[in-house]
């Protein structure tokens, strides 16, 4: 009964937060969002987990969702009264609606080509251990050479190609009004046959959040029609993409014999992080605080390989929580398995209830204003930034995806993206007017 009532007070401040903001891209609509998904799925399994909710969990959710809305606001007072959405305003064109400065031919080529060359260095890289399936034995041994710098590199640079190709057909479809560019879709069936062989389903789900947050940038800017009905339309095809991408995350664990099914899948990986928050909060509040070795451990690597060159070693953090994967046996038969937990888990190790105060906080800071700043501005290079960092905020329930992400991978991601960016655009971008309030 709890997580019913719990689940309901989110789905009410969603309605609430989007009926003034009639924002389905935000930052705090966004983590409403991940919020109502996780807690639907801790509802909808109550017989399957045993469901049994710890008070301080429903204390701790509403302090870390109150923290980032509140830094949400402190960035949205340094921007004022700035507009979003589309409706019956107008879209004010420059010259970044001219075509590319790059051939599109150019693009799916180079797509192509990185594509072949990843496939090929995976599967040396794979080779042929006695598994049955070959993708399987290419994810094992890429597991253990996921350092492998150039292997990492040409998956980066196939998917900044497949992003920005992407800003390509939704900028010639929407603003340009012209016909669709049916090859421009090549770098994205590039990135998902790259997916295929990553040690990382990850990734294909970002770029699922960076198409759909993307495409609903671009169709609410230029849509002439009611805000309702663009909406309307935005929900509707936003189930359909989930859908679907729902059943190509699963067919990729399926192709490296994963063995969970569908129901599964959806449930131990959209809402077990919440949900093993809720069975460790116990753990977490008696555990000695770590100050910023789980939040920052990524960083602290990065840092500790850097010292190790000058001879100065850094201590490992220990998991004085004792958490680990999280199993048991319901009477029903169902075998719940879980290692990952919400991104409210690291803050509470480290500082405790002050973590979930800074840390979600400074997020909702960040976020709010590179989306402000976006939308004001109008840029497609900003537009395309926004889309493709703001994923943390989704997997908020899940993982921490934001502050663990301080690391060398952020910086080739996010240098690969800028770079084709701007051989295709260069530093133009579009003057876009909105109508629906930040």
């Amino acid at each position: 009964m709890t997580a019913v009532l719990i689940l309901l007070l989110f789905i009410i401040l969603f309605a609430a937060y989007y009926s003034m903001t009639r924002s389905f891209v935000s930052p705090f609509s966004l983590l409403l969002v991940s919020f109502v998904m996780a807690l639907s799925i801790i509802v909808s399994n109550t017989d399957n987990w045993q469901v049994s909710i710890n008070s301080r969990f429903v204390l701790y959710i509403l302090i870390a969702a109150s923290s980032f809305g509140i830094g949400c606001i402190i960035a949205n007072s340094l921007f004022g009264p700035q507009i979003l959405g589309a409706g019956d305003k107008c879209v004010i064109p420059d010259q970044a609606l001219n075509d590319s400065r790059l051939p599109n031919l150019v693009l799916v080529l180079c797509s192509l080509l990185c594509t072949a060359v990843y496939v090929i260095l995976s599967i040396r890289i794979g080779g042929s251990n006695g598994n049955t399936s070959v993708f399987r034995s290419i994810y094992e041994a890429s597991a253990e050479n996921s350092s492998n710098f150039v292997l990492h590199q040409f998956r980066e640079i196939v998917v900044a190609l497949a992003e920005i190709s992407l800003i390509i057909v939704f900028k010639r479809k929407y603003i340009d009004k012209k016909r669709l560019p049916l090859p421009m879709l090549i770098p994205s069936i590039c990135f998902f046959v790259s997916a295929m062989f990553s040690t990382d389903r990850n990734i294909f789900i970002r770029f699922i959040i960076f198409a759909l947050c993307l495409w609903i940038l671009f169709y609410s800017s230029t849509s002439l029609r009611k805000v309702s009905i663009t909406n309307r339309k935005i929900f509707r095809n936003t189930i359909v993409i989930v859908v679907v991408a729902a059943l190509l995350f699963f067919m990729l664990g399926k192709i490296k014999s994963y063995t969970s099914n569908l129901e599964r899948m959806i449930g131990i990986y959209g809402g077990s992080g919440l949900y093993n928050f809720n069975l460790c909060v116990d753990k977490i509040d008696c555990a000695e605080l770590q100050y910023g070795q789980y939040t920052f451990s990524q960083l602290l690597k990065l840092l500790d390989r850097i010292l190790d060159v000058f001879g100065i070693a850094v201590n490992e953090p220990a998991n004085s929580t004792g958490i680990q994967m999280v199993v048991f046996l319901a009477p029903n038969g169902y075998v719940y398995a879980s290692n990952i937990y919400s991104a409210m888990t690291p803050y509470m190790i480290d500082f405790g209830v002050l973590g979930l105060l800074i840390f979600p906080a400074t997020m909702g800071f960040i976020f709010k204003c590179l989306y402000s700043v976006a939308v004001k501005r109008g840029s497609f290079f900003l537009w395309g930034l926004y889309a493709m960092m703001v994923y943390s905020v989704v997997y908020f329930t899940i993982g921490e995806q934001f502050f663990m992400r301080f690391h060398l991978g952020m910086v080739y991601e996010l240098f690969w993206y800028s770079f084709i960016y701007f051989l295709v655009f260069g530093n133009r971008t579009a003057r876009v007017k909105y109508s629906i309030l930040l």
